[in-house]
């Protein structure tokens, strides 16, 4: 009786293992996608910067129209969350009703028009 516990076990503690193996393999999977998006978040708010920065320098715009602008942005959702939320558009070729984040209407296939140059 004691062999067949002992098998028992040893088979859970072998499936437990394999889990607990997994769930490694998928933390070090999330770890690893933080630390591309953190390095992608850094290196658009530097392209971000260099962009305003040209555009102050070689224009008249200042820090408060930027502001103003960011302000109207971020309302176009009608709410002051530092967000760009998805929008539902319709299709220009067959009026379908999509989101701002699809590139062809789910419809008919038509390239839709993108919201603004981040959105890609």
């Amino acid at each position: 009786m004691d062999f067949i516990w002992d098998l028992h076990q040893e088979s859970r503690i072998n499936r437990l293992s394999t889990e607990a193996d997994r769930a490694s393999s998928k933390a070090d999977a999330v770890v690893n996608d933080y630390a591309r998006l953190q390095r992608r978040v850094e290196r658009l708010a530097l392209a971000t910067q260099a962009m305003w920065e040209l555009l102050r320098d070689h224009s008249s715009l200042t820090e408060e129209q930027l502001q103003t602008k960011i302000l109207e942005v971020d309302l176009r959702d009608g709410k002051t969350d530092g967000k760009i939320k998805t929008q539902i558009t319709d299709c220009p070729s067959c009026k379908a009703r999509t989101n701002s984040k699809r590139t062809l209407c789910v419809m008919c296939g038509a390239p839709l028009p993108v919201a603004h140059s981040f959105e890609v």
